[in-house]
This record gives C-alpha cells, structure tokens and sequence, in this order.
C-alpha cells in the first residue's frame, strides 16, 4: 500500500490555501491534519477514509484520483521541502496577481480617499513579502524562559536596553528608548517640546550610532537645524540672526562665535540625522517614507540602523477618510495606533510630540506646599484627543515649567541662567511614574537635567 511520507520540518510553511486545484487542496488539509496528530506517514486509504468522513472525498476528485497522484505525482522524501518551496512561490504569484486586481479596481473607484488606497495597497503587498520571508511569529514561552534564566546565570539579564537619550535619571526611568514603543512628549506651544525631542533625537543618533528621523509638520527644516545648533554651541541664535557678529567690527566675538559654531557641526556631523519637513502628511505617508529611510540606511550605513523617528506633531498629521460620522479623536486614535502598528512592524522606536488642552493654564491650582499657582501640573487627561493615545503609548512624557511669573523671572535673568523646568513622566508602561527636574536654557532652547544632591530623581508624580 503506498503511503504519503512526512516530514513536518520540510512543509512548515505551507498551508492548503497554497493549492491552485480543488483536489489536491482537500488532500493535503488531510495531511496536515496528520501531521498534527504526529504521524510520520499516512496511507492512501486512509487519506481517503477521512476525506469520505469530512464529506470532502468527492471534493478531493474521489478514491482512484487520489491513487492516480500516488503512483504517478509522488515526490521523493528527499525533494519535498524544494517542491513544498515551488507550490509556496506559485501561490504567493497567485496572490500578488489577486492583489494587483484588486488594486485596479479600488483605483477605478473615483470615490474613494487616496490615502486610504495607497494604504490597503502598500498592507496588502506587505503581506505577501512577510508570508514570503518564511518566518514563525510564534515563539515558545518555555524557549524563552530558558533563554532568560541562561542570561540570568551569566549576570546580563536585564543589560539590554533601549537608545540612550543622554538623559539618565529618564532613561533609568524607561530603560531607554526601546523597539516597538511609542513615547508621547506632550507640552503647551512655547512649552520646548520641539528643543527637547531635537535634543533627545540628536543625543540618541550620537550616543546609539543608529538613525534618526525628524518629521517636522510646523517647522521649516532650516530653523530646526538652527535650533539644534543654537543648543549644541550654546549661543542665542535669534540673538545672532538680529545682529549677525562681523569680524571687522568685534572680531574676538565673531571668532569666538564660529568656534562654537564649528564644534557644533563636529558633533552634528557624527549623527546620522535626517529631517523631513512635509507638512500635513499621513500615516501612510509616514509609513512609506520610513520604510525607505529604513532600507537606505541599510544599504548604504549598516552599522547605524534605524532607531528613532520623532513626529513633531501627532495632532497635525493629516487624518484619514473614516467616514461622514468621525470626529477628530477618532481620527486621531487610528494614527495614534497607527503609529504603535509602525512601531512593532518596524522593531524602532516613536517619540510623537503632542498639544496639551489649555486646562493647564488655568489659575487657582493650588501647589503642595499650598500656594495657589497659575498654572497647574498636567494630567493624562490633558492630551487633546487624548482617549486613544494615552492608551497606545508605552510612556507619556510632559514638560512642566512651574515658575509663577515667566516674564518677570526671565527679566532677572542672565544669558546662561536656565528655567525651571519639569519632566513629568505621567505614565510608564514598565515602571513607575517619576518627576525630572531639568534646567531650559530658552536662549540655547537647550534641556538639561538638574543636578540637586538634595533632591531625590525618584520622587513621584503626584497629583
């Protein structure tokens, strides 16, 4: 009696759906049915025994079809993974042409939102390149529980982190910037969101030897590079661009501006920083791009991977077609989990900025100590449209700056007197949640952390 030999290795990656015809599509669901139970062989007879149980033996083009392929179609034990990897590159064809169909047709639709299109088009191809790649997502938890209790027993578990930000107190708190999160840095508009992220970006490419991209939605990339050297050689750029140092009328100043300026182009000249400053693009958009940033990098620097990309900001990207009923926080929850798919798919790591309401500007909060502030510390709560993205962020980060009278502080202060400042970590995924005290330096539209023997980094938010 012939007999169908297996091998469960060779054929992992091939499913029935893989079959063009009918016949043999219900004949291999027997197979691997088989397999499943564990057998290394199935007769012939016994194929056709659960196909007239399943009802399917008609299907299956009846007894003397399924022993006409076995005595004639029979691959050698030898030459099933090859022709198991022939069927799987037929079937992907298959689905590409399907997909290439369907594409048309959808393109043919005059009526349909473009981002929405594009989008379908480009997860669909994805699909098929993923299916190709022959990976198994799924991994075994006892497999990995070993893994982790060799790594305990050589003394490295837990040194795998995430970028550094040259933050440390921050990326105690995080663990650094890992794969697959979405970190939001939320503040008012003049609150530094954009001066820190650039800081944090910069750090990050120089401290991690990875890329960088900066998707800047409001500000031209010309003044983003400003501010980031403006912080790097700590010198007043607006000052500057006022009264441009001329080496004929204060040479000293203008010699000593362009050697802060030349050693801020050394240090910027080790990142591997990339700026893009479209404004109002979509998360497709924003999908395709870094993709391709992804696969230039790999190409051209390999040893400098794509870590970071920062978006600058979350509630200025284009929002999709979701129909006449959506509001603006539900087109804001597709981004925002948009960006959390992008995250995993891509193993990098988010930073999206974000508005906060106008609620923390309110007067009559009262401090701890008891004394009535103008502005209040912000909560979650106070994210616009912020039902889904506090909900798809692994951290929330927003700067506080808790001075009473800005104005009046900035008057009695000098050129390198910083800010008070306030990194709020409102959520953490993997920890606790803390507060940062940190030191702006608005002329450099500089963040640093504050050094204060007296007060302890793990002091908690507390509202």
């Amino acid at each position: 009696m012939l007999a169908y030999e297996l091998d469960p290795e060779q054929i992992r990656n091939l499913s029935p759906e893989d079959f063009h015809a009918a016949d043999n599509r219900e004949i291999f669901r027997v197979i691997a049915e088989a397999i499943e139970s564990g057998a290394d062989s199935i007769p012939s007879l016994a194929v056709v025994d659960r196909l007239r149980q399943a009802g399917a033996l008609q299907a299956a083009g009846g007894a003397e079809n399924i022993d006409r392929i076995v005595e004639e179609q029979m691959v050698p034990k030898a030459g099933i993974a090859e022709a198991a990897a022939v069927v799987q590159r037929l079937s992907q064809l298959r689905q590409l042409i399907m997909t290439a169909r369907e594409i048309i047709e959808t393109a043919q639709d005059k009526s349909i939102d473009l981002d929405n299109a594009v989008e379908r088009a480009e997860t669909a191809v994805l699909a098929i390149r993923e299916r190709r790649s022959g990976e198994n997502p799924m991994r075994s938890m006892v497999t990995i529980s070993k893994s982790l209790a060799e790594r305990m027993a050589k003394g490295d578990w837990g040194s795998d982190r995430g970028l550094r930000t040259g933050f440390e107190r921050l990326d105690h708190q995080l663990g650094g910037f890992c794969p697959g999160h979405v970190i939001i840095l939320a503040a008012r508009p003049g609150g530094g969101k954009t001066s820190l992220a650039l800081t944090m970006a910069a750090r990050s490419a120089a401290l991690n030897q990875c890329g960088v991209a900066f998707f800047s939605l409001k500000i031209p990339g010309e003044e983003l590079v400003e501010r980031l050297l403006a912080s790097l050689a700590r010198l007043n750029m607006h000052g500057l661009k006022r009264e441009p140092p001329l080496p004929n009328k204060d040479p000293e100043q203008y010699y000593r501006v362009m050697n802060q300026l030349s050693d801020a182009l050394a240090q910027l000249d080790q990142c591997t920083l990339e700026v893009d400053d479209s404004p109002g693009i979509s998360l497709a958009d924003l999908r395709q791009r870094v993709r391709r940033y992804k696969r230039t990098l790999a190409k051209e620097q390999p040893d400098r991977p794509l870590g970071l990309i920062v978006i600058d900001y979350l509630q200025l990207m284009k929002a999709p077609n979701l129909g006449s009923g959506a509001n603006r926080e539900q087109q804001v929850a597709y981004i925002s989990k948009g960006l959390k798919t992008l995250a995993k798919e891509e193993k990098i790591c988010v930073l999206a900025l974000a508005q906060l309401n106008r609620g923390v500007e309110k007067e009559g909060a009262v401090s701890e100590d008891g004394k009535t502030k103008k502005k209040r510390e912000p909560v979650l709560s106070d994210l616009r449209e912020s039902g889904s993205i506090e909900q798809d962020a692994d951290a929330v980060l927003a700067v506080h700056h808790p001075d009473e009278d800005e104005e009046e502080a900035d008057a009695n202060r000098g050129p390198g007197d910083p800010n008070n400042a306030v990194l709020l970590l409102l959520k953490n995924r993997h920890g606790p949640r803390k507060r940062i005290k940190m030191n702006f330096f608005k002329p450099w539209t500089l963040f640093t952390e504050q050094v204060d023997p007296e007060a302890s980094p793990e002091a908690p938010v507390v509202h």
